[in-house]
């Protein structure tokens, strides 16, 4: 009688089992790679997508703040970051990479998921009929029903079970998003590391139109002067050229500029995730305060054992595998090189700040001596005892001084900024 009970609840099992096997299959919609996954060995554990964005593109865990600045068509220094990981050509490469692996991992695990709620569906519907039943014997049967469903799912004495295999699904899912991710890192760093360069270069050339329009009004005003002088007799049509010469070659310069301006501005746009006809609409954020004391807080060894835990080179070079554990080999040749590389780089970044510091202290003090040589120059010229030509001389001493005042103190800033950079790994 027991065989037959027995019989009675596998066949029950087997029946009710195969019914949701094939309804979880027939109803299994497979999702990217923004679904969100809840680890079955760990509910509790905290909710990421596999790409690390929702599928409104939002970073996980990304305040307000943060993610508004993020979809503005400002490029400011600070968000290079967060504009390469999650916005860039390099992001959305490997969207499409962890798209692609999930769209068939997560049909299994929603397979298996799915398996899991319709099987305790069963559970709940014999522990019903056992209930209602007040047959000895088929209560029996039905508690070895919900036994052996119970052990398809969870198990202590197998592995073979639902909940394994869904785990083991979901680790498999995890680990290959994380070697995807992994790959993707040292492309991720060049290219930090290359926005960077372009935003400093930007703040250069910004500097450089400011001098460059100021130049060209300078000459406007020349010109403009010398051609109501010729009108009286007072210039010659030699100086009217000569005049009319200076201010086209500013202007093409200032132009020039210009243009060089627009294409790093595309480029960065493009490369950060911006679509070739928004290009136009981006700008390029001003350049962050300089901070003049930091270097002077810092210290070197520190900063080396810092870099060291972010730096792709040298990471890669310790992790290297050795077999041949007897000698000298070329895998500790190529660990020392790194570990020295890396030495002298943060080196002569350090240095690189404190000259630039020295050089911008120059640069400052000599714009401030062509500012009083100009307010000379404006008063001598205001009665009458110097010049057009003299007065220009002193106006362009003024403002090439002024722009190369400014110019150093972008440079200075952007010698902290590239060793901060270094700490993180971009270098």
């Amino acid at each position: 009688m027991k065989r037959n009970n027995i019989g009675f609840a596998a066949g029950i099992a087997l029946t009710l089992v195969m019914m949701s096997c094939n309804a979880t299959l027939a109803a299994s919609d497979p999702k990217p790679g923004t679904r969100t996954l809840v680890p079955v060995h760990d509910p509790y554990t905290e909710q990421q997508s596999l790409t690390g964005v929702d599928s409104q593109g939002r970073p996980n865990g990304m305040d307000d703040d943060t993610w508004a600045r993020l979809q503005d068509d400002v490029i400011d220094y600070d968000e290079i970051v967060n504009l390469v990981e999650y916005r860039s050509v390099v992001a959305q490469q490997q969207y499409a990479a962890i798209d692609n692996i999930a769209v068939d991992m997560n049909t299994i695990v929603d397979s298996l998921t799915g398996s899991i709620e319709d099987l305790n569906g069963v559970i709940a519907d014999l522990k019903d009929k056992k209930n209602n039943t007040s047959n000895a014997a088929e209560k029996e049967a039905y508690d070895q029903s919900i036994k052996m469903v119970s052990a398809m799912i969870s198990s202590s004495k197998s592995t073979d079970t639902l909940h394994v295999a869904k785990s083991s699904a979901e680790s498999g899912l995890t680990s290959t998003v994380n070697k995807i991710k992994m790959n993707m890192h040292g492309s991720k760093v060049s290219v930090i590391t290359g926005m960077n360069a372009a935003f400093i270069g930007y703040q250069s050339l910004a500097e450089l139109e400011k001098m460059y329009q100021k130049q060209v009004d300078m000459y406007q005003t020349v010109y403009d002067a010398t051609l109501r002088s010729r009108a009286v007799g007072m210039a010659t049509d030699l100086q009217v050229k000569k005049a009319e010469a200076d201010l086209k070659s500013f202007t093409i310069k200032l132009n020039k500029n210009k243009e060089n301006m627009r294409s790093i501005r595309d480029k960065m746009a493009l490369i950060l995730g911006w679509n070739s006809s928004n290009c136009a609409n981006v700008s390029i954020g001003a350049m962050p305060p300089y901070d003049q004391g930091y270097i002077y807080t810092r210290n070197l060894d520190n900063d080396i054992a810092e870099a060291r835990l972010h730096n792709v080179a040298y990471g890669t070079a310790q992790s290297t595998e050795d077999k041949n554990i007897t000698g000298y080999t070329k895998t500790d040749i190529s660990r020392n090189e790194a570990r020295e590389n890396l030495n002298v780089s943060m080196s002569d970044l350090y240095n690189t700040v404190i000259k630039a510091e020295a050089d911008n202290a120059a640069a400052q003090a000599g714009y401030a001596l062509a500012a009083r040589q100009k307010g000379q120059a404006e008063r001598s010229y205001a009665v009458g005892t110097v010049g057009n030509s003299e007065y220009s001389a002193a106006l362009v001493q003024y403002i090439a001084s002024e722009a190369k005042a400014n110019m150093s103190q972008i440079t200075a800033s952007a010698a902290v900024l590239n060793y901060q950079a270094a700490l993180k790994g971009f270098v």
